[in-house]
């Protein structure tokens, strides 16, 4: 090096502080997309949900209470993976998520109060949009389940599918019986 070349380290610096920043970039964009998957999921009644009734989880000293149907309506009751098999076996030999029973009928014009009782550790939901139904049912567990309560009052006869918006088993999504199914609506 005596003849006057100088080493130098000139684009690497440069070059570095394009690669950290864009590290940081990209742990960001991780983080923002994390915190957003976390909200939705979280938050899911809040933001996806418009739910017509109470939703509430059993405390260890007594059974979380559930809103009185009224006097003229018909009782419905929704499992989701209901105990001892935590879900339902389908086709494929497996146990799935599933909703309990995944189709029922009811009548145009009677009220209808539903109450699901969700076992599964993870949130589900209950749409049938054709009946005015976006209904949450947050996490639960086999021996303490999350209770949601909302009513149905359907107006026109048909078969109507309901599904599972929220994502959990795939197969079990596309599937009815499942995460999906039907009410048949009798005039």
């Amino acid at each position: 090096m005596s003849s006057g070349t100088v080493a130098t380290n000139q684009g690497t610096g440069t070059n570095q502080s394009l690669r950290v920043r864009g590290l940081v970039t990209l742990v960001a964009g991780i983080a923002i997309v994390a915190a957003v998957v976390f909200g939705i999921t979280a938050g899911a009644g809040a933001i996806w949900h418009k739910v017509t009734a109470a939703a509430t989880a059993p405390t260890a000293s007594s059974a979380a209470p559930v809103v009185p149907p009224s006097s003229s309506a018909v009782p419905v009751k929704l499992e989701i993976n209901p105990p001892p098999l935590g879900g339902v076996k389908g086709s494929d030999g497996l146990i799935h998520d599933a909703f309990v029973p995944a189709t029922f009928t009811m009548t145009v014009g009677t009220t209808y109060d539903v109450t699901m009782y969700n076992y599964d550790t993870q949130s589900h939901s209950w749409m049938a949009p054709s009946l005015n139904v976006s209904a949450v049912a947050p996490a639960g567990s086999a021996t303490s389940p999350s209770i949601t309560h909302f009513t149905i009052k359907p107006t026109k006869a048909g078969t109507i599918q309901w599904f599972c918006a929220l994502p959990c088993d795939k197969w079990a999504m596309a599937h009815n019986g499942f995460m999906r199914g039907f009410v048949t609506v009798k005039a």
